[in-house]
């Protein structure tokens, strides 16, 4: 009875370690690489805190040996992590369980990587978010500094800056496309999420968060996609924006419930921002129009330099009321709303409830004489 019982207790301990690596090799990847003229004779792998405000952990280093090849193998959750090689050449990875990735490349300039289907959607997601890009916002750009060498007319290089604005969005909501058509619940979704945009995808993006986190309950990126759609539910027409109180060009508090009115525009802008400065004189007329009938602006800039920002101030004549932490992007409100590019807006009612986001130009203009043809 006695070998018996030492006969079961051996057999039980052999399956629960069988079962133990199992497990563990279950939440296993492994990374190998071949890449030839390496300065440095190791490779850096981090992983990806929060992408939005670009934070990353170093978290071992591969040593390479004299033919520039490493290897390791990890037993480390699935995320969004990076190769880091001669401290000038970095590359994301986008790394589920059971992932057995390969980097080969004759020089840092041309690399190759095998293995992970989630990293192959992630750089054809970046593949498409570059050309479309360059198609729709880059050409308008670079048609503007034509224009501008040749001193071409202010009113044609107007035009094209709200032509890039509304380009910008055009890209954005091609990137959508490609987001709800082909990543599915891969890793790579959660890079996509710093341009998803609400509206007419909140409800794809909710069902896309919610089946995620069926998929990775314990993930730290299942709470920063659910973050992220709070923001967005947030943001979108029918959110409220909440009190907002920062310092004018007089370090004086300004409150945006203290000067709001029947609507107004909470503008997200930089000196250094095109299109927000060419916007300038668009908001300069509706300012005008309206202002006595209940239009009020509360201009947030983004700007990091106090000079910038006042004579952008002076010299495009923005009387409304004008805030600024000199932050830059890190002020923040702008953390609290997610911007992440400029010109953004956000028009609100008396009761702080938005009616419309991110409305610029001839769309901005007719929204307002709307807006108070029927008051």
């Amino acid at each position: 009875m006695i070998y018996k019982n030492r006969f079961y207790f051996t057999l039980s301990f052999f399956l629960l370690l069988i079962v133990g690596c199992t497990a563990e090799k279950q939440h296993s990847f492994s990374i190998t690489g071949s890449v030839s003229n390496l300065k440095e004779n190791f490779v850096l792998l981090s992983v990806i805190d929060d992408l939005q405000n670009n934070t990353s952990t170093v978290i071992d280093t591969l040593k390479v040996n004299e033919l520039g090849e490493f290897k390791a193998d990890y037993f480390l959750e699935p995320n969004i992590y990076s190769l880091t090689f001669d401290g000038i050449k970095t590359i994301n990875l986008a790394i589920d369980k059971g992932h057995d990735i390969f980097v080969k490349g004759t020089s840092l300039d041309h690399l190759t990587i095998t293995g992970s289907v989630d990293t192959d959607l992630l750089n054809a997601y970046e593949t498409i978010r570059k050309e479309s890009l360059d198609r729709l916002v880059n050409s308008v750009r670079n048609e503007i500094k034509t224009l501008q060498s040749d001193n071409t007319n202010e009113d044609k290089i107007a035009e094209l800056r709200e032509l890039e604005v509304e380009n910008y969005d055009k890209h954005l909501h091609e990137l959508m496309t490609f987001v709800k058509d082909k990543m599915g619940i891969s890793m790579a979704v959660y890079p996509t999420s710093i341009r998803w945009i609400g509206g007419e995808y909140l409800p794809f993006l909710k069902e896309l968060a919610g089946n995620f986190e069926k998929k990775y309950p314990t993930s730290n990126i299942t709470e920063k996609l659910k973050s992220k759609i709070q923001l967005l539910k947030k943001t979108s027409v029918g959110g409220v924006i909440s009190e907002i109180e920062m310092p004018d060009s007089n370090n004086e508090t300004i409150s945006l419930n203290s000067i709001k009115k029947k609507y107004t525009l909470i503008d997200f802008w930089a000196s250094w921002c095109p299109p927000c400065r060419t916007e300038s004189k668009l908001m300069n007329n509706l300012y005008s129009a309206y202002n006595a009938k209940g239009f009020e602006i509360y201009g947030i800039s983004l700007d990091s330099k106090r000079e910038s920002w006042l004579n952008a101030i002076e010299k495009d004549k923005r009387i409304w009321a004008n805030v600024s932490t000199l932050d830059g992007f890190k002020t923040p409100v702008s953390l609290e709303y997610g911007i992440t590019s400029l010109p953004t807006n956000f028009l609100i009612d008396s009761s702080g409830r938005i009616v419309a986001v991110n409305i610029h130009g001839r769309v901005l203009k007719e929204k307002i004489d709307a807006l108070f043809l029927e008051n």
